[in-house]
């Protein structure tokens, strides 16, 4: 804004109060005069334009969405808060209702944390075979504002990880109240087309007795099949005939107030949104019933005779069709946010926050998934799998003192927060409905033989209605067999304080401390084991406390005007103790003992009988008929066998030390120069030629082989603890008044999560229960860049800036997974690439435009791909892209370059607003996939697979009118040609949404 005026002044007595001040002596009565007129410009900068502006304006590689652009291009799925925001991405998008950042293609809990007001709520969840996911829950309705850092950093508002952070702000007053007023009220409604109400039915028959719904009877295990509608999880899904209508069934409001007063603030907001599940879209959906380059690779190793995986799947629009309904997509959330403020003096401020949120959403199984679509594969076309709702109720708190008073070593923060997160979730991967009885002596078999034989199950004569058994302990009714119970609570503290030491020195100080407290159940526990409940019960479930101390120091030095230099370390101290495994242990239940585990793995392999060796088996052959312990008959039989080619071997065994994870390649004696697979025998046993002189099964992965057992096999778990120092230092050079370019480098460190710290870290491979210790992960990252403010050139424009920056990082003893689902730790992950991001803003017409390059992504250990190929160590890199087979981190690879782009005019003196976004992914080429297949290798298409997914172009459009002060009226549509494509980084094969049209009314009072 832009003011002038004239002040005139007088050399008058001056009064402060009543008491007049007399003018010093000697001080001569001047005539009054009056000043020129001066003119001080300056620019009122809102919350959303200071974020913006701080992409361009920080020296780290970051992202900003603000609550216009949020509620603009709204989408369907809650992770759709990040379509747009260029190199970040959310894992298994449309199947959780919840975030799970991706960064660089880097994630997983703790890896990216996300606050919201400063809170943290991450929670793993156990998604069976496909193994452990982030979550992160809110509500898009009442997000004000996403702000990224890709990459760690020292920045004590936030709270980093290796991968980066993302910072959530929820709605504040400033966001509804107009400048100068004092109170404000917001109604937001909303609706939304391409939505369907689920089918309930299955949902509401747990506590009823299974012989009161038609066409049900229980199986194996006490499991239920349904051969009947009402009831069982299978349903024939919607065509999309009418995806095209508002027909409410996707519906939104919000509800805001607040007020301003002289010494406090008030704000509140109520949020509603319910939609069914969204269709999915038509074009390009021929893509998704074949991939031409997976099929021909695993036909190749099929063709050889390979042992590894080569099972042609098929692909998610055989089960998901074009255009038809999209089970475990919807989800209803109602949510409350109350907030204060209170200005303490002109210096300080106290402000609490609350936040409720209950929320049901659809969520589907990756293993059930993958399942069903091979059974569309061979024709059972039009097959649904409604789950039941997962459940999730959150409470936050968030309470902030501010001190920043006339005193450059006060900038005084400290926040003080909890949350509290309660979830039921039916993904255990066990079947969804059962019944106590389990064997065939407890169930109503009369019963069962009677409806299977209506059904056309069984054949023969039904004959009468059986009498029904008695239900005794509710043994025939209905419980959730695949359900699971989790609560996450968390609190934590923060203080930080910049002290501005002189002009050209600032020191920041900070520290923080968080507790975590987890408790986890499964519906399996109690109940007999099973080859399906054995993963959910020792794998599955979690319970075990956490806490967390840091402490950092940041220093900026300005020497020149044309420099800054920026130094800084943080140290970091953890503890965090099993208390499930200490309770299991206590009560010494069944299948929690320490086990001895396996410390070496053998392996066979064929030698070439020498001439004597061969001589001496075929002599003690005629002896055997000579002696008459074998017929005559057999003599030929019993020469041919062993021999390959004619040409005898021998089996023999090697012990390789294992540590239950990789082998010891230093004593692997086909890997250490013992024993050259390479070396052939000349003319061996009267043959003549080269033969090999040993022969291996290439497909063996080796025999566990058990340790001693333990001397105390209910020994207790032990508190683990860890600390470390992490430095980081950066310089910047302004190069001119609008140029400057910068180079970074940071360390981090990030201890183990609750879920990689207890009961499992090891899984199948023998000890599934092991008080191993991880070492922490520690990030070296570094980032150089260049950003220029072009409005030195263009004048005319608001803004125009340039930023384009090259990182390169590396986390050792990184943590994921192995193939026998031990949490364990590789050697390191390396990835680097490119990011770019512009802005144009002329007024009228304004642009953004942003791209990522990925130009590495590598998981390396020389000893887990040895012990994956034990005997050539050449059918998998000792780096390979992504990660090894069944790990995480194979999943999480992000496409090779993805670009943003959107854009719009402003009409009508701004009172209208027409834009589009275009948002592109190219496909994740992972060629060493396509290489483990041909070369047979063990595991490939096994659990936790990556899905291939091809280049995706989506268009979203939107017009927003001003109607005048008090009305806003938003049109828009998201996937504007109804593309059908899968989302990168998907665990479970779903598609996205097809075409959706949204239209919103904004009234404020």
């Amino acid at each position: 804004m832009a003011f002038s005026a004239p002040y005139v002044c007088a050399d008058t007595p001056i009064k402060m109060g009543s008491n007049p001040i007399e003018l010093p002596g000697g001080v001569e009565e001047k005539a009054e005069h009056e000043l020129q007129a001066i003119e001080v410009n300056g620019e009122f900068e809102t919350k959303d334009e200071r974020g913006q502006n701080n992409v361009f304006a920080k020296d780290v590689s970051n992202v900003y969405v603000g609550k216009t652009e949020l509620e603009r291009y709204k989408g369907t799925s809650v992770a759709d808060v990040f379509q747009g925001l260029n190199g970040v991405y959310s894992g298994d998008s449309r199947n959780s209702g919840a975030l799970d950042p991706n960064i660089r293609g880097i994630q997983g809990e703790g890896r990216i944390p996300v606050t919201v007001d400063g809170t943290e709520q991450a929670t793993a969840v156990w998604m069976g075979s496909a193994g452990v996911a982030n979550r992160n829950y809110i509500d898009p309705n009442m997000i004000g504002s996403i702000s990224v850092e890709k990459g760690p950093s020292l920045n004590p508002d936030i709270k980093s990880g290796v991968g980066g952070s993302v910072e959530i702000k929820t709605l504040d007053l400033d966001d509804i109240l107009r400048p100068g007023e004092t109170f404000a009220l917001e109604l937001k409604t909303e609706t939304g087309t391409n939505s369907v109400k689920p089918d309930e039915t299955g949902m509401k028959t747990f506590g009823r007795d299974y012989r009161d719904i038609p066409g049900a009877y229980a199986g194996y295990d006490g499991n239920l099949m349904f051969t009947q509608g009402g009831g069982g999880t299978e349903f024939s899904p919607n065509t999309g005939k009418h995806s095209g209508n508002f027909d409410f069934n996707d519906n939104s409001f919000r509800l805001a107030t607040g007020t301003r007063q002289e010494n406090f603030d008030l704000f509140g907001a109520y949020s509603y949104r319910k939609k069914g599940n969204y269709f999915s879209g038509k074009g390009g959906a021929k893509r998704y019933q074949t991939s031409s380059w997976l099929d021909d690779a695993k036909a190749d190793a099929k063709a050889a005779g390979l042992p590894g995986d080569t099972n042609v799947q098929s692909y998610v629009a055989n089960l998901f069709l074009p255009g038809h309904e999209v089970a475990n997509t919807s989800s209803e959330m109602r949510t409350t946010l109350l907030k204060g403020t209170f200005y303490l003096s002109d210096e300080q401020s106290l402000k609490l926050s609350y936040m409720h949120n209950e929320s049901e959403y659809g969520e589907s199984s990756p293993y059930l998934v993958s399942y069903y679509v091979g059974l569309a594969k061979a024709g059972e076309n039009n097959i649904g799998l409604q789950m039941p709702y997962s459940e999730l109720k959150q409470d936050t708190y968030n309470l902030t003192y501010n001190w920043n008073p006339e005193n450059p070593l006060i900038d005084l923060k400290t926040g003080l927060w909890m949350t509290r997160s309660n979830t039921r979730r039916h993904q255990n991967g066990d079947d969804v409905y059962a019944i106590a009885a389990r064997s065939f002596q407890d169930q109503d078999v009369a019963w069962n033989n009677y409806v299977q034989c209506q059904a056309g199950v069984n054949a023969g004569n039904c004959g009468e209605t059986p009498e029904k058994r008695p239900n005794t302990n509710d043994r025939y009714s209905i419980y959730a067999k695949a359900l699971q119970v989790s609560q996450h609570d968390r609190w934590g503290v923060n203080v930080s304080n910049k002290l501005q030491l002189s002009d050209e020195v600032a020191l920041t100080l900070s520290s923080d401390f968080s507790e975590e407290k987890l408790e986890q159940k499964d519906a399996s526990e109690g109940r007999a084991t099973t080859q399906f409940t054995w993963g959910n019960r020792y794998m599955g479930p979690r319970s075990g406390e956490r806490q967390q101390y840091n402490f950092a120091f940041s220093a900026d030095w300005t020497p020149t005007s044309w420099l800054l230099l920026t130094a800084g370390a943080r140290y970091s101290d953890y503890n965090s103790f099993d208390t499930g495994l200490k309770r299991h242990r206590e009560n010494q239940d069944a299948g929690w003992q320490v086990n001895s585990g396996y410390d070496r793995k053998s392996f066979e392999y064929q030698r070439v009988m020498t001439d004597a060796e061969n001589q001496q088996y075929v002599d003690a052959a005629y002896q055997s008929v000579a002696d008459e312990m074998i017929p005559v008959e057999e003599l030929p039989f019993l020469l041919a066998k062993d021999t390959v080619n004619g040409v005898r071997y021998t089996t023999e065994t090697v012990e390789v030390p294992f540590n239950g994870f990789t082998l010891d390649r230093s004593q692997n004696p086909f890997l250490n120069g013992a024993i050259n697979l390479q070396e052939t025998v000349n003319n061996p046993q009267g043959a003549s030629g080269d033969y090999a002189k040993y022969i291996v099964n290439r497909a063996s992965s080796g025999g566990g082989i058990y340790a001693a057992d333990p001397t105390n096999k209910w020994a207790l778990p032990k508190k683990r603890k860890d600390s470390a120092w992490a430095p980081m230092a950066g310089a910047t050079i302004f190069l001119t008044e609008h140029a400057r370019v910068y180079a970074r480098y940071t360390e981090f460190i990030r201890f183990p999560s609750i879920y990689e710290d207890t009961q499992a870290a090891s899984g199948y491979s023998g000890a599934n229960i092991s008080n191993n210790s991880m070492r922490p992960e520690h990030s070296y990252n570094w980032e150089v860049g260049y950003v220029h403010d072009l409005t030195g050139y263009f004048k005319s424009l608001r803004h125009a800036d340039f930023k384009i920056n090259y990182y390169d990082n590396t986390i050792r003893d990184f943590v994921d997974r192995d193939y026998y689902f031990n949490v364990v730790q590789y050697d390191k992950k390396m990835y680097s690439g490119i990011e770019l991001q512009t802005r144009f803003d002329s007024g009228k017409y304004f642009n953004n435009f942003s791209a990522s390059y990925r130009l590495k992504q590598k998981l390396c250990d020389k000893d887990y791909a040895a012990t994956l190929d034990p005997y050539y160590n050449s059918a998998i890199s000792s780096c390979v892209t992504a990660g090894f087979p069944t790990t995480f981190s194979r999943s999480s690879l992000q496409p090779t370059y993805s670009l943003n782009m959107d854009g719009g005019v402003r009409l009508f003196n701004e009172s209208l607003e027409l834009g589009a976004r275009m948002v592109y992914h190219s496909s994740a080429v992972n060629k060493d996939e396509e290489d483990w297949i041909r070369n047979g290798v063990m595991y490939v298409d096994g659990y936790n697979r990556p899905f291939n997914w091809h280049p995706i172009w989506v268009f979203d459009t939107y017009a927003s009118y001003h109607v005048n002060k008090n009305v806003d009226v938003d049109f828009g549509v998201n996937n504007l040609t109804n593309r059908y494509y899968l989302d990168p980084l998907a665990r479970v094969m779903m598609p996205a949404p097809g075409r959706t049209l949204k239209l919103g009314l904004t009234a404020r009072f």
